[in-house]
């Protein structure tokens, strides 16, 4: 018996091998392509400097504080950086500020995004070496609110009693002291009653001494603040003034006239001459009281 031979369609075997090369075909332009962008990349990262600049982690709104758990580093093309974006070294100056603009996941920071729009802070415009101290005086220590920004002062220091020593005591402390800022407060009692009181911050540049001074000065008594004129470069060399000393340099006072009257007196008998002080009056007065001193005494 003769056995059948298994025929081979062609069709499902041309179908097969077309599929089979088909695939490849993918595969193999895939893993070309795939190669080719990756070499693109490379030649494009050796032909261009990066810099790494500060970007949001997430999508921030307006009002939201800029700090590192919501701002991370990336490397973008020199190219593509912008002057006002902000830059690792420099995101000291921005940290802590609030966001006046959004910014969505991945895009830069800009200065502009704040709100001091990139403005210098303000330690960056002390001069080196000095500090800013602020501190309360009321109303009328501050120069009843006429002190500005770029004025000089001189500060001068009182102390009662015990405090300076030697009774009341007023003293020069610091000459031409530069005011950095000021600001207003209105303050009253706890209960809400009682006057309101106005009171004024200020803020001077001086050095760290001094500032130890301008303390230990406020906690011990009271400060006033003296305004001068900006070209005065004369410091305040006035000594010490005690509550004793504003009477010291004053004349005693007239202490009256004196006047003389004769009583009594006769041919056999010799007047009595007498004297009498009067009160700081005027002559006419005096004469007319000395008359009546006599009168008085020659009865």
């Amino acid at each position: 018996m003769a056995i059948p031979r298994f025929k081979i369609n062609t069709n499902w075997l041309l179908l097969g091998v077309a599929i089979a090369l088909g695939g490849g075909a993918v595969y193999l332009s895939n893993t070309l392509i795939r190669d080719k962008m990756a070499q693109l990349e490379a030649e494009a990262k050796r032909g261009q400097q990066t810099v790494e600049v500060v970007v949001a982690k997430r999508d921030l709104a307006p009002g939201d504080t800029i700090s590192s758990d919501v701002m991370a580093v990336r490397q973008v093309p020199r190219e593509y950086v912008p002057e006002t974006a902000v830059l690792p070294d420099g995101f000291g100056s921005v940290e802590r500020q609030r966001l006046a603009a959004p910014i969505r996941r991945g895009e830069m920071l800009l200065t502009l995004h704040t709100e001091g729009n990139g403005a210098l802070v303000f330690s960056s415009t002390l001069k080196k070496g000095l500090r800013a101290l602020t501190f309360e005086v009321d109303a009328v220590n501050s120069i009843s609110g006429m002190l500005r920004p770029g004025d000089f002062i001189d500060l001068i220091y009182s102390a009662k009693g015990p405090l300076s020593g030697d009774g009341d005591v007023t003293v020069p402390l610091l000459s031409q002291v530069q005011v950095l800022a000021t600001d207003q407060s209105v303050t009253k009692h706890d209960d809400g009653t009682g006057t309101e009181r106005s009171f004024t911050t200020v803020t001077l540049q001086v050095s760290p001494l001094d500032a130890d001074r301008i303390i230990a000065a406020k906690a011990a008594g009271q400060l006033t603040a003296v305004l001068r004129h900006p070209d005065d470069g004369q410091p305040n060399t006035t000594r010490p003034m005690t509550a004793a000393g504003l009477l010291s340099g004053v004349a005693a006072a007239p202490t009256g006239h004196t006047i003389e009257y004769i009583a009594g007196g006769s041919s056999a008998e010799p007047a009595e001459v007498h004297q009498a002080r009067t009160a700081q009056i005027s002559p006419l007065a005096a004469a007319a009281a000395a008359r009546s001193l006599a009168t008085a005494a020659a009865r």
